[in-house]
């Protein structure tokens, strides 16, 4: 008798166990009815074996068939090995695992006892043949899901080329007919063209994503009617303006699909081949160079905050934020590195990054809301010396006005040129790609003319918008103080909206320690660069006129000591014979004599060493300050950042 004409037998003698399992993959079109088809099937099937008492458990899921860490997987694996089941019943092999893992599986069944009957690919593990019989099952549903991508994949890529079929979902700015079928059909959105317009102008005077998304927000523009989200964030707005289709270019073939066979699911990685693109120049928002060179300042400006796969970031995943004034722009005049939020386990206080990481001695905390206002106090105080030199600075507005906003030939000339060579430079590696095949070099070379193309192109849109449209520009310096009292008195001190104005501001600030001469506390200082005309971009156009506008300032980060604050008064009086026990009244923080006789103390010790002012920069790390011994540690090795150079004091 063969294994197939072999009985049931029962485990418990008189009730066959049996496990059904059914699947659908969840795409769209499938119904949850299938898997009631698959279980009925399942007890026919079971039926047309066995004539006795059945107990049935179901194990019924959604999910793709090439995933191998899908969960119902780890269950049924559980009850094959439980040896609580006589039969495992499925419909086709594909159900179970669309792979080699499922012939696996049908093996543990069979060490426990577990028969398998797989009705539609004719398995029953009672045959001897069942392991050949199962792995030409698998063999077939891998290259039938194989052989069905590539069609699919195929048809749409050639509908997309010929005319513009197989369209994306729609994002803002675009309405698409009912009745579309491609790209042609769309049209723009005339209610959307003011609200990208005036984002892009935002992002190319920030280069900041999320201050874009803020007046989106404020503004009530949609996010898309396929965004699962109704409201705009940094990565939405950067998404979107990197969407070649506001240049009137449709792209598809981006990414593609590579199987990870560890957990048998599909991931989505970079097409090294390329996407195709089909033009529709009446869905252009914005020119192509105009765009090309958005996108390429906004890449060079992020390249920087992107976290570092292969240096192992323990932040990987953690996403970046925007922060207040002056975190994540204020630097260390020491290493050079950036101050960040949480110095000393304090949230409202700032320090350097690399103190954290054993590469500064530099751990002393800055007050960030202090600094913010002192930094407020010292441009406004500036914006009121403005008026100095108004004259000198309208008569070099008007003079060079007419100059900047023509380019002369010899710029049109230059730029021509340059054009020119990049063409045919970019030309011969063409040649030599097609003759010799890609090389790494030639690949290098590539890659670095095409970044010189993006700056030319950048540079001819900057000359053709600079003819076509009139540069703004202050009439004088009085205009310039009344644009920045207004965003000061608009925007809150300590708003994310603010940091982004006084970056534009203050460009360069630089924290460093000073300390009274006669001891005492380390007490942090700022170097900053004040540029007055941040919030007028094209004023760097005009020679000279920037400059005119440009500060070097020294502000002090700190509240001064007692004895500092009241040292000149106290000295003035000591200097009229009065005793140190009768100034207390006379002073208005009345101190106390022990803080007279210090304060006098300081006086005479400036003296000493021929000071003008009673602090003194700190270049190293004191030995006598016992709060600062991170230098002495076994881990630290002073490493300031590479090629910078500290600002003159």
């Amino acid at each position: 008798m063969s294994r197939r004409k072999q009985p049931f037998n029962p485990r418990n003698g008189h009730t066959l166990m049996v496990c059904i399992v059914a699947r659908i993959s969840g795409c769209q079109g499938q119904k949850e009815m299938s898997l009631d088809d698959q279980l009925d099937h399942g007890k026919e099937v079971v039926k047309d074996e066995y004539d006795g008492p059945v107990e049935y458990c179901t194990i019924s899921t959604k999910g793709k068939g090439e995933a191998l860490d899908r969960p119902e997987l780890l269950k049924i694996e559980t009850a094959l090995r439980s040896r609580n089941f006589d039969l495992l019943v499925i419909e086709d092999l594909g159900r179970l695992v669309r792979g080699a893992e499922a012939t696996r599986l049908l093996g543990v069944g069979v060490d426990h006892g577990t028969h398998t009957l797989v009705a539609n690919d004719f398995i029953d593990t009672r045959d001897d043949n069942w392991e050949q019989d199962a792995l030409e099952a698998c063999s077939g549903h891998v290259g039938h899901n194989a052989h069905t991508s590539r069609r699919l994949k195929k048809k749409l890529m050639n509908r997309f080329k010929k005319f513009g079929g197989s369209t994306a979902v729609p994002i803002h700015g675009y309405i698409v007919p009912d009745n579309a079928k491609t790209y042609d059909d769309w049209h723009k959105d005339p209610e959307a063209e003011h609200s990208i317009t005036e984002g892009k102008k935002r992002l190319w005077e920030t280069l900041n994503c999320s201050f874009v998304a803020d007046w989106f927000n404020a503004q009530h523009v949609p996010t898309g009617p396929f965004c699962r989200s109704h409201k705009w964030d940094g990565h939405m707005v950067r998404r979107f303006y990197k969407n070649s289709l506001l240049k009137g270019q449709a792209r598809r073939g981006d990414k593609h699909t590579v199987k990870h066979h560890e957990t048998g699911r599909r991931v989505s990685v970079n097409n090294p081949d390329g996407a195709e693109i089909y033009s529709v120049p009446h869905l252009a928002f914005m020119e192509e160079a105009e765009f090309d060179a958005l996108n390429a300042l906004l890449a060079e400006n992020n390249a920087f905050r992107t976290r570092r796969r292969e240096k192992g970031d323990p932040l990987l995943g953690v996403p970046t934020k925007r922060t207040r004034f002056p975190g994540q722009h204020a630097r260390c005049w020491y290493c050079g590195r950036k101050l960040y939020w949480g110095a000393n386990g304090l949230a409202h206080n700032l320090s350097c990054c690399g103190s954290r990481e054993w590469r500064c001695w530099n751990a002393v905390g800055i007050n960030g809301a202090l600094a913010t206002e002192k930094v407020i106090a010292a441009v406004c105080q500036e914006l009121n010396q403005l008026d100095g030199f108004n004259e000198q600075f309208r008569r070099m507005i008007e003079s060079a006005c007419d100059d900047v906003v023509h380019s002369s030939d010899s710029d049109w000339d230059r730029l021509k040129n340059d054009e020119q060579k990049l063409a045919t430079q970019k030309s011969n590696l063409m040649a030599a790609i097609a003759q010799y095949g890609p090389r790494p070099s030639i690949e290098e070379q590539l890659d670095e003319l095409e970044a010189k193309q993006r700056n030319a192109n950048l540079l001819r849109y900057r000359m053709e918008n600079r003819q076509k449209n009139r540069l703004v520009l202050p009439g004088s310096t009085a205009e310039v103080r009344a644009v920045c009292l207004e965003q000061f008195s608009i925007l809150a001190t300590h708003s994310a909206e603010m940091a982004a104005f006084l970056r534009l501001l203050v460009p360069d600030f630089f924290v460093y320690l000073v300390r009274l001469c006669d001891g005492g506390h380390l007490l942090p200082r700022a170097k900053i660069g004040l540029n007055l005309a941040g919030s007028f971009p094209d004023l760097n156009l005009i020679p000279g006129a920037a400059n005119l506008l440009t500060r070097q300032l020294t502000i002090d980060l700190f509240v001064p000591p007692q004895r500092e604050l009241i040292r000149t008064d106290a000295v003035g009086l000591s200097e009229t014979g009065m005793k140190q026990r009768d100034m207390s009244s006379l002073l208005p923080s009345q101190p106390t004599q022990a803080a007279i006789s210090k304060a006098i103390l300081l006086q005479r010790k400036m003296e000493s060493l021929g000071l003008a002012t009673p602090y003194e920069v700190v270049l190293s790390p004191p030995e006598d300050y016992r709060k600062l011994a991170r230098h002495k540690h076994q881990r630290y090795a002073f490493e300031p950042l590479q090629d910078y150079e500290r600002p003159v004091l």
